[in-house]
């Protein structure tokens, strides 16, 4: 039987597409059957079968559990295998860091907090020992470590151009990380990616809400700032160089507050959740409303999604903010047929999103070389 791993020979490019779709949809409504692959995916039952048994010999899969699917015989359901790879994510907020190992199955586990020190050189010794106390528990490494991070990143997934939150400012993080870690005796790869572009991975890979047919979706991620990931026609788009979706960076209002970039009214130093819970307190919630819609209606005007996705503080207001924030879309969408575009809440936190979506970045890379 021909197995898809880096000894077999290549496989055709129609194998290769099914087998990135077949991952895909475990990814996202694990445990599922063979029949809803098929069902999920248009391919063959026969194919899926295929490939299916290809990926239990090569214990990426699992057979977790039967389920009866109306009249006939109970069904096997499968599941990625958490023993097979883990990998350990982080995420870079302004006053915290948060650690975690993540396994295939995508559960995270073993959670920490570390304060996230502003002077670069004692984040990097403070990080890798975090990472030191949770190898010296593991056999084995993690396929990756991938850091999420608030903040422009280069498209080598390695070097930060701006994190303006903490002034830093043209790091190869990954490289000063990677040479920390070396000097305790430890080899990982390191990766670092925008917080919003991860969170919009994970979004549109786990979140089974968001139906397979829906191209073009706009995540919002509302922190300290306001960053946007783009996932169009089908794909997570990063533009020529990897910054594409910085509409946190779009001017509102030219006589706000001085931004980070040096202008003045950017829309996340007007709609940031510090500046969210100062409406909140002053019971002048409207207007933050009216700042927020002003930016989102300018994104969906400009990119015509399908569904976008907010996550973040202003989830925590959400039944008093969707309502009013729904009426502005529809009021003012340049589209013909406004009530096509859905407005949804994040199924993820702010923390956990980049999180897991710097656990399938990894993965991804990790199947890619394992299966050729």
């Amino acid at each position: 039987m021909e197995k898809y791993n880096r000894s077999a020979v290549v496989p055709s490019e129609l194998r290769v597409k099914n087998l990135k779709t077949i991952f895909g949809i475990v990814f996202k409504h694990q445990p599922i059957s063979r029949t809803e692959i098929s069902n999920h995916s248009g391919i063959s039952k026969p194919t899926v079968s295929k490939i299916i048994r290809s990926l239990l010999d090569d214990e990426f899969l699992i057979e977790a559990g039967k389920t009866s699917e109306g009249i006939g015989k109970n069904r096997t359901l499968l599941s990625l295998n958490p023993k097979k790879i883990y990998t350990i994510t982080a995420d870079i907020g302004l006053d915290n860091t948060i650690v975690s190992i993540v396994d295939l199955s995508m559960k995270l586990s073993n959670k920490r907090v570390i304060t996230t020190n502003k002077k670069l050189n004692k984040f990097v010794g403070e990080f890798a020992s975090c990472i030191v106390e949770y190898l010296e528990k593991k056999e084995e490494n993690p396929a990756h470590l991938v850091i999420s991070v608030p903040g422009l990143v280069k498209s080598n997934l390695r070097e930060a151009i701006n994190i303006p939150l903490l002034h830093w400012e043209n790091i190869d993080l990954a490289k000063l990380i990677e040479e920390e870690l070396a000097k305790k005796g430890i080899s990982i790869e390191v990766f670092i990616n925008n917080d919003a572009k991860l969170a919009t991975l994970a979004e549109v890979s786990l979140n089974p809400e968001l139906p397979g047919n829906q191209q073009n979706i706009v995540c919002v991620l509302v922190k300290e700032g306001i960053g946007t990931g783009l996932f169009l026609d089908g794909r997570l788009y990063t533009g020529s160089n990897h910054t594409a979706g910085e509409f946190g960076h779009m001017v509102i209002d030219r006589s706000g507050p001085i931004c980070s970039c040096g202008r003045k009214g950017c829309w996340l130093t007007m709609a940031g959740s510090r500046e969210l819970e100062k409406y909140v307190k002053d019971s002048r919630l409207d207007e933050y409303i009216e700042i927020f819609s002003i930016g989102l209606m300018n994104i969906i005007n400009a990119l015509d999604p399908n569904i976008v996705v907010i996550n973040g503080a202003v989830e925590k207001y959400w039944n008093d903010i969707y309502p009013a924030l729904d009426k502005k879309l529809k009021q003012h969408n340049l589209n013909n047929n406004p009530a096509n575009i859905k407005i949804l809440s994040s199924i993820f936190d702010d923390r956990v999103g980049p999180l897991l979506g710097g656990a399938l970045m990894s993965f991804r890379k990790y199947i890619q070389k394992e299966t050729g």
